[in-house]
């Protein structure tokens, strides 16, 4: 799996880092093609779609709350995570829900400490190669993008499992950020506060 590791000061102006915007645009292409052949008869129909519509937006924590042991602070929803050093911890590791599909394009890591060293992925039955991130240690805080070739993009079909895992070599705690997009078929599973 290729991918770019860029401090997030690169990636956040416009024309900064094109292929930051090239790989978004490649992923929610797909991710809404995909979306099309599952939902069939459906369009997309952006962030508040309307009858026969899919809609997508920004992922949620709560749509992708880890049920393994990290643990989340202060009980809210939120990215920021505490782990432990030493192992292998999961990041994410949820299954996504019947109307549900997430479609990755990297992770942003803001804090100005990381954490981790490596990352492994895991979606559905696809095991993706161990992603050595050590050269990040070099910027304050960074994005982490995926440049899959076109067809091979990361997205996660309506239940499908997913498990995003790094070794934690730090004790503390990290704000891990997906990018990409989160689709779904009813604008009833997005309006709810929990």
């Amino acid at each position: 799996m290729p991918y770019i590791i860029a401090p997030l000061n690169l990636v956040k102006g416009e024309n900064n880092y094109s292929e930051y915007n090239d790989v978004l645009k490649a992923v929610q292409d797909k991710a809404v093609d995909r979306a099309k052949e599952i939902w069939n008869g459906y369009s997309q129909g952006g962030l508040t779609p309307g009858d026969k519509e899919f809609g997508i937006g920004p992922h949620r924590m709560n749509e992708m709350a880890s049920d393994v042991t990290a643990t989340t602070l202060s009980g809210s929803y939120t990215f920021r995570k505490a782990y432990t050093a030493g192992a292998w911890r999961p990041i994410f590791s949820y299954t996504t829900r019947k109307d549900i599909m997430h479609a990755f394009a990297g992770f942003q890591f803001t804090d100005e400490t990381l954490l981790f060293s490596q990352i492994r992925f895991e979606v559905g039955d696809r095991i993706f190669p161990i992603l050595d991130i050590q050269q990040a240690h070099a910027y304050p805080s960074f994005s982490l993008v995926l440049k899959e070739d076109s067809g091979k993009e990361l997205i996660a079909d309506p239940e499908t499992r997913v498990l995003v895992r790094g070794y934690c070599e730090t004790t503390g705690t990290q704000r891990i950020v997906p990018l990409g997009f989160q689709l779904f078929k009813r604008k009833d599973l997005v309006i709810t506060e929990t």
